[in-house]
């Protein structure tokens, strides 16, 4: 019995020691800490804003054509973020995919057989 309580106690002790390490590491990420959510949610907020404003962007320039405004430029501007979004997003967009995933009924090659 004093051997089972001695080995939790070490067990959460080098548990309790390695969680520390990890939470000194800025590369090591809980997904499952609220602000780390919250962050890939603005993340995704601005993702969708920087898409609206790229579209919004080219319909003023079709619709008449603006002293000033170079639109290359600006969607130049843009794009670095929009990629360097994309890659935070996308391992996340993946994760939450499978996360999800449900089956469909394709799994079965054939009907199954009634009275079986």
């Amino acid at each position: 019995m004093k051997a089972i309580f001695l080995a939790i106690c070490i067990s959460t002790v080098a548990l309790s020691a390695t969680a520390s390490e990890f939470a000194g590491d800025s590369y090591v990420i809980d997904q499952r800490d609220p602000k780390y959510q919250a962050a890939i949610e603005h993340l995704s907020s601005a993702s969708q804003a920087l898409r609206l404003a790229q579209d919004e962007l080219k319909k003023a320039e079709a619709s008449h054509p603006l002293p000033g405004l170079d639109l290359v430029r600006m969607l130049s501007q843009v794009r670095p973020v929009e990629e360097t979004i994309n890659v935070v997003l996308s391992p996340e967009v993946k994760r939450l995919r499978y996360q999800e995933l449900t089956p469909d009924g394709q799994f079965f090659t054939t009907p199954p057989r009634l009275g079986d």
